[in-house]
C-alpha cells in the first residue's frame, strides 16, 4: 500500500470554491481537483502548500488557515494523507495557472457532480457544512 502525503488549498468566495481542470494531467482518472499536491521529503504540510500554489498558480500564498486532515483510501493500492487549508479567493489577475488546463468556480452542488478522486466528496461535504 502506497501512502501519498499531500497539502491542498481551497480558495473560496461566497460559497463557491476554485477547482483545477485536471483532464490533461490526471493521475487517477479525475477530471477536476483541488489545487496543491505532494509533500516532498522533509517538507511540512505548510511548506508543501506554499510551494505547490506557487508552482501551479504563480501565486505567493500568505493568507491561509488549516481546515482539516484526512486519511482517505484512493483505491486498493493507494492511500492519501491530505492536509487541507482554506484561503480567500485572490483576484483573478493575481493567479496565473501554470498547471492544468483551466480553473473554475463551482458551488458545492456543482462540484459534487464532477469527476474527482475518491474521497474528495468527503472533503466537499465537510466544506459545505463549514460554510453554511
Amino acid at each position: 500500500m502506497k501512502e501519498h502525503k499531500c497539502a491542498l488549498i481551497i480558495f473560496h468566495e461566497k460559497n463557491k470554491i476554485l477547482l483545477q481542470d485536471r483532464r490533461q494531467i490526471s493521475k487517477h482518472g479525475e477530471e477536476w481537483g483541488f489545487f496543491g499536491g505532494h509533500r516532498e521529503k522533509g517538507e511540512t504540510p505548510e511548506q508543501a502548500l506554499v510551494r505547490e500554489v506557487k508552482e501551479e498558480l504563480d501565486y505567493p500564498l500568505k493568507d491561509y488557515k488549516f481546515f482539516k486532515r484526512y486519511n482517505l483510501q484512493l483505491d486498493k493500492n493507494n492511500k492519501i494523507d491530505h492536509y487541507v487549508y482554506l484561503a480567500p479567493l485572490p483576484p483573478s489577475s493575481k493567479l496565473k495557472q501554470l498547471e492544468g488546463h483551466n480553473m473554475e468556480l463551482f458551488t458545492f452542488k456543482e462540484a459534487k457532480k464532477l469527476k474527482m478522486v475518491n474521497g474528495d466528496d468527503i472533503i466537499l461535504n465537510d466544506l459545505e457544512k463549514y460554510f453554511r
